[in-house]
């Protein structure tokens, strides 16, 4: 059953990474509601598997890391290998400004927090996220049809975009909110290309899964705790398979991630999920929770 558990958690977090849907929100859910684990076991668990996810980015992006690398011959220059190196550090300094105490937060609550908070929670944060996916599609679609033939192919935003898109990607550590979704959004809003937009959010992601699946190990003691809870052997499934699908999907989710409406299903999955942690919270049924 473990195994099971943990082979859907990394199926899940294959897929929905590369979607403008919360991977760590499907793969907490998966702990809390199929395998009974704690909120704060099943919240860690969904940062850890963003892990697995990682080495199958690296490769895909292999090309843009290495351009980013070579600016640091010239991180001040005006060239597309310098522009990608100032995006990659600016963003990630200010989602480490901003992630670090909202992961800190998360881990503090959730400690003491039964299983119908986490889940009204999350289904909240569902709902908020799905206005985002709306905003995103709206202006994906308008900027497809009025900035198709203009958009410069490897265009990287500027400074207060990037700093925008670090920030925002910072709060992603919230579960419920989808890493994709808030990046990409202030990048259409800024004026990129849909295209652009998703490629430079994908890229920026290759050093958040990174950061991402090892905080939980430096930041307190969580990490260990849940590797513990869950098991070795699981917690490897997980990555693995979280691995072999990133690297199967992510090259066929770039390509149509721009056309999915995925405002419906995070309004569908948040509405689910509310409505259930209110019926635990009333005590109509017992919480899915238990240790």
């Amino acid at each position: 059953m473990h195994l099971l558990i943990a082979g859907l958690a990394g199926l899940l977090q294959g897929v929905a990474e590369w979607l403008p849907v919360s991977s760590k929100t499907m793969v907490s859910l998966v702990y809390v509601t199929g395998g009974g684990y704690s909120p704060n076991t099943a919240y860690v668990m969904g940062l850890l598997a963003n892990f697995g996810s990682f080495f199958a980015a690296l490769w895909y992006f292999r090309v843009d890391v290495w351009s980013a690398t070579k600016g640091l011959r010239d991180p001040f220059g005006t060239g597309i290998d310098a522009a990608r190196l100032r995006f990659l550090v600016i963003a990630t300094v200010m989602t480490a400004v901003i992630g670090l105490p909202v992961y800190a937060g998360v881990i503090s609550v959730f400690h003491a927090s039964a299983g119908n908070i986490f889940m009204i929670a999350v289904g909240l944060l569902l709902l908020v996220s799905t206005v985002v996916n709306a905003s995103r599609e709206r202006v994906a679609r308008k900027a497809t049809q009025e900035a198709a033939d203009e958009s410069i192919p490897g265009k990287v935003p500027g400074f207060v975009t990037t700093v925008i898109v670090g920030a925002c990607q910072g709060l992603a550590a919230l579960p419920g909110i989808s890493r994709s979704a808030v990046t990409v959004t202030p990048m259409l809003f800024r004026g990129l290309s849909p295209r652009d937009a998703l490629r430079l959010s994908f890229f920026l992601d290759v050093v958040a899964l990174l950061a991402v699946g090892v905080t939980p190990f430096l930041v307190g003691h969580a990490g260990l705790a849940a590797v513990r809870s869950v098991g070795t052997v699981p917690v490897i499934v997980m990555l693995v398979t979280a691995g072999v699908c990133s690297f199967f999907m992510i090259g066929t989710v770039l390509g149509f991630a721009a056309r999915l409406r995925a405002s419906a299903v995070t309004l569908l999955i948040g509405m689910i999920t509310l409505v259930f942690g209110m019926v635990y919270a009333t005590g109509l049924l017992a919480s899915p929770v238990h240790g």
